[in-house]
């Protein structure tokens, strides 16, 4: 039991110390593989004010959108209505529009095409298929399309390019993702290394390999493909898991890999590749299960999350490209997010889609549930001592947090470095009142706070403060 339990006894000689303010901007700061020990944030994301005030807010949460039928394989957004491939299905919005291929481990990427008849395509490294209002559903069965291809699919400039592990980049004839040439074909080749996904920024297509990341540009070539490399734009890093690419408002964010055995995440801004990862994030990802990977991107109350999953290591990581900070999310009775693929509705709302239950969902800021179940939101701060192995007596502590009707704050401690059996049992802090506090609570020379929110209504919260009378050794 933690030592915030023992409130008799006599008390430690003491002088008055001033209020001590734990701001609550909490990023993982795990010291090894896991997160069993040090701070973390669950559920939540930071906001900066004008005013450069950190809030917590709760996360987003799901409003059910649709319900068909079948494990989700890709959903995307083409002039104006949401389709979506569950199971072996094709569908617009929620009427069946043809029977696709359905292959394990494998999700569909999508893209659109112009002229006279526009197509979207779509394709999941077995089967590629085009479609269009007029012609329906099409399965692309050209000789010269490859018979595999790696995730991602590219328009530039009327042609859609395909990859596949050989790193050879295959273009379509103009504007028909249904026919292909033979030599319109440009290989990868600075490095030796396997394709493994393919994408594009700005005006460019990135291809990714494994240990490196090579760019073309539309050279317009009169023979061959119309593709050439640029050269100066190779990056030094490839991508660890083709599912974990996003585009984010023509930002790249994936799981990158390099041949010195580092595994983190890189953002790519016109053409120009950074790591965004922090160590502790990295030491997550060391340990990781990269068999299955899904990942979405939303953008959502002025930010731009990027979330993903290592399924089999039950691990959602989130990072918000607004304020550079890292999260962690779970949801709908599963330890991880379990969302493999995001677009927009006609109304810009965020859809998802689930990976398992046949389901789209609304990401909804006014929403405190998933689909009915409370959003559970923890909040792990770092290791407390006030610079000072003296120990202290904590005799209030105050939450700086939104007033907020039917809002209530669970709240404990540690102060034995995150031992499981020596966290000290809840208490609640009422949010609604106009100063949340907890009185009488013990001494302790460094301690760790759990906070827990799990209520039907949002969150705000910005720290906690400490009135401390400090003692002796």
């Amino acid at each position: 039991m933690a030592e915030e339990q023992n409130q008799g006894g006599n008390a430690p000689p003491s002088i008055d110390s001033a209020p001590q303010r734990l701001p609550l901007v909490i990023m993982p700061e795990n010291r090894s593989v896991t997160t069993d020990k040090d701070a973390k944030l669950v559920n939540g994301y930071v906001e900066k004010t004008p005013t450069n005030e950190y809030w917590v807010y709760k996360r987003p949460g799901l409003l059910l959108d649709r319900t068909l039928t079948g494990n989700g394989h890709g959903v995307y957004n083409w002039n104006g209505p949401v389709y979506s491939v569950f199971g072996t299905k094709f569908y617009e919005g929620g009427t069946d529009k043809g029977t696709v291929n359905e292959t394990a481990g494998r999700n569909y990427t999508f893209s659109a095409t112009l002229g006279l008849a526009p197509k979207l395509f779509f394709q999941n490294g077995t089967k590629g298929y085009a479609y269009d209002t007029s012609g329906g559903l099409v399965e692309v069965t050209d000789v010269n399309y490859p018979a595999t291809t790696v995730p991602g699919n590219v328009y530039l400039d009327a042609t859609t390019y395909v990859m596949d592990e050989g790193a050879n980049i295959y273009g379509s004839d103009i504007n028909d993702p249904t026919a292909w040439d033979s030599l319109n074909v440009i290989k990868a080749q600075i490095e030796p290394d396997k394709g493994v996904a393919l994408a594009n920024q700005l005006v460019y297509v990135v291809a990714f390999k494994q240990w490196s990341t090579e760019v073309f540009y539309d050279a317009a070539n009169t023979s061959g493909s119309p593709l050439s490399s640029v050269a100066g734009a190779k990056v030094s890093a490839g991508c660890r898991s083709a599912a974990s690419i996003q585009d984010i408002d023509g930002s790249l964010v994936w799981i990158s890999a390099t041949r010195s055995g580092q595994v983190g995440v890189m953002l790519m801004d016109n053409l120009k590749a950074v790591t965004v990862s922090t160590p502790a994030v990295e030491r997550l990802l060391h340990d990781a299960d990269f068999t299955s990977v899904i990942s979405f991107k939303a953008k959502i109350g002025g930010h731009k999350f990027y979330v993903v999953t290592m399924v089999n290591s039950n691990l959602t990581l989130v990072y918000d490209l607004s304020s550079s900070l890292w999260a962690q999310w779970n949801g709908l009775g599963l330890s991880y997010f379990p969302f493999l693929a995001s677009s927009f509705d006609a109304n810009q709302q965020v859809i998802l889609q689930h990976t398992t239950n046949g389901k789209l969902y609304q990401l909804d800021l006014l929403q405190y549930t998933d689909d009915g179940e409370i959003i559970q939101v923890d909040l792990y701060t770092p290791n407390y001592d006030g610079g000072t192995k003296t120990r202290k007596m904590l005799t209030r502590l105050y939450v700086v947090a939104d007033q907020t009707e039917g809002s209530t704050l669970q709240i404990r401690c540690n102060d034995r470095d995150y031992k499981p059996n020596r966290w000290s049992n809840f208490r609640s802090v009422d949010l609604s009142t106009e100063l949340p506090m907890l009185p009488n609570c013990g001494t302790f020379s460094r301690r760790a706070y759990h906070l827990q929110h799990r209520k039907n209504t949002g969150l705000r919260i910005k720290a906690i403060e400490l009135y401390l009378r400090l003692g002796t050794l």
